[in-house]
């Protein structure tokens, strides 16, 4: 089992080398149906296995020698909105597992970040900077970049996607970095105090704790789909 890997990773892989074989001629259709689909609030394992069944007419078109348009019977707009009509909405665990991951990840990279930097003492502490740099980083990726990027889906290419979506990842970094940097004049206002390996013990283990939760509970809800 990888950290970084779980069946809804799998299968937005397996639907972007799916999505890169189709003909041109029904590309252009499909991609326009992915982004408006994107702006609806679905679970997102669900909204892949949509992906996917587009895909596999896509493809079935071509090999009849029709049109997509002509194979989906009605307008894209209709047919999308009769595809996620009883979609599943997110659950709560679906926002509250990232939020979780997210903060916990973050935390322990800034927490090992701060004790390495002062030498690794026997004494340490979680400061109130660190607790604020896992807060920042969720607000900034759950509350910012996701709906901008359903916006952005909604209403730009696709070839554009993938540099603007680089371009904000590395924004995201560098914003991180520079609050560092700035912070590490300050003086350290310790939350919590103690033995600073135990901390750090305890934050890695959270840390791969949360990243394990968010695969299991992704490899669940794909057990409620026909997806393979």
């Amino acid at each position: 089992m990888s950290l970084f890997y779980n069946n809804y990773k799998r299968l937005v892989q397996e639907n972007n080398d799916a999505y890169s074989e189709i003909p041109i001629k029904s590309y252009k259709v499909l991609d326009n149906m992915f982004k408006y689909l994107e702006t609806f609030e679905v679970s997102l394992f669900e909204l892949e296995v949509i992906k996917k069944d587009l895909i596999g007419l896509a493809k079935e078109a071509d090999r009849e020698g029709v049109t997509f348009v002509d194979k989906l019977g009605v307008p894209e707009k209709e047919f999308c909105d009769s595809l996620v009509k009883d979609g599943i909405r997110p659950s709560h665990l679906e926002h509250a597992i990232p939020v979780a991951r997210t903060i916990a990840v973050v935390m322990f990279l800034c927490y090992t970040f701060f004790w390495l930097w002062q030498g690794m003492p026997a004494e340490y502490g979680v400061s109130v900077f660190v607790v604020e740099m896992g807060l920042a980083a969720w607000l900034f990726d759950c509350a910012m970049l996701r709906r901008l990027e359903r916006k952005r889906k909604a209403y730009s290419f696709a070839g554009a996607d993938k540099k603007k979506k680089t371009f904000y990842d590395l924004l995201m970094g560098l914003i991180i970095f520079l609050i560092i940097i700035l912070e590490l004049p300050g003086n350290i206002e310790f939350i919590i105090r103690g033995d600073g390996r135990v901390i750090f013990f305890i934050l890695f283990m959270l840390s791969i704790a949360a990243l394990f939760g968010n695969i299991y509970y992704w490899d669940k809800r794909s057990e409620e789909y026909d997806w393979r």
